[in-house]
């Protein structure tokens, strides 16, 4: 059993008030050899067969209601590019921006649900009254479930209204609140590429090198 002091924190950086906690978690994974310039691991298969993301995790808590057992709790993912440039909105000084994402995702249950996430960090100056608002920044983070369909392309997407929510926590931000989240997420990538990439690079260089000796020698 884990105790206090073994326990490691994938947690990259969190905003808490009295009623809400926003947490950003380190959910990133190395590509595999065969696609050692990704970096990042970008829809690969796994040992496990499974496909490998390399993502940013969002976990939001509502206490409004209590701890524990009353608290709310949603979590979903978003891509280490798209923390980058939600960022890169920020401090370029847009008014006004709109960020939206909905995800369906793994096995469907016995009614023909499966798992939905929805993530929304959106600035507005205004609120639906026309009042200046103090906190700009909204973030918000939606779980439930939904009937997967497949498109054309071979792709998957929840059928019209079929989604049924489960949990959704939002919480109010600053500016500078958010700047310094996003601050940390960026810096926390750049410092994993940096100290992933150089063994990765060369281990594929390396095999391919020995791959193009053994043809030369064959």
């Amino acid at each position: 059993m884990n105790t206090n002091e073994d326990y490691i924190s994938n947690q990259i950086a969190v905003y808490k008030n009295s009623k809400t906690l926003l947490e950003f978690q380190d959910k990133l994974k190395v590509a595999p050899i065969t696609s050692y310039a990704h970096i990042h691991a970008s829809g690969e298969t796994g040992a496990d067969g499974r496909r490998m993301h390399s993502l940013i995790g969002i976990l939001m808590k509502d206490y409004s209601k209590g701890t524990g057992d009353k608290a709310i709790t949603v979590c979903a993912n978003i891509s280490p590019k798209e923390a980058k440039f939600i960022l890169s909105r920020l401090t370029a000084g847009f008014s006004e921006y709109t960020f939206q994402q909905d995800k369906i995702f793994g096995d469907k249950d016995e009614q023909g649900y499966a798992k939905v996430s929805k993530v929304r960090i959106i600035r507005a100056t205004k609120d639906s009254k026309g009042a200046v608002r103090k906190l700009p920044w909204y973030v918000e983070v939606e779980n439930g479930k939904g009937i997967p369909q497949k498109n054309a392309n071979g792709g998957t997407y929840m059928k019209p209204n079929s989604f049924v929510s489960t949990g959704k926590v939002y919480a109010n931000l600053s500016d500078l609140d958010l700047f310094d989240l996003l601050s940390s997420v960026s810096s926390y990538i750049d410092c994993w590429e940096h100290a992933i990439a150089p063994a990765l690079i060369t281990k594929a260089k390396n095999a391919v090198a020995a791959r193009q000796s053994a043809r030369n020698a064959a």
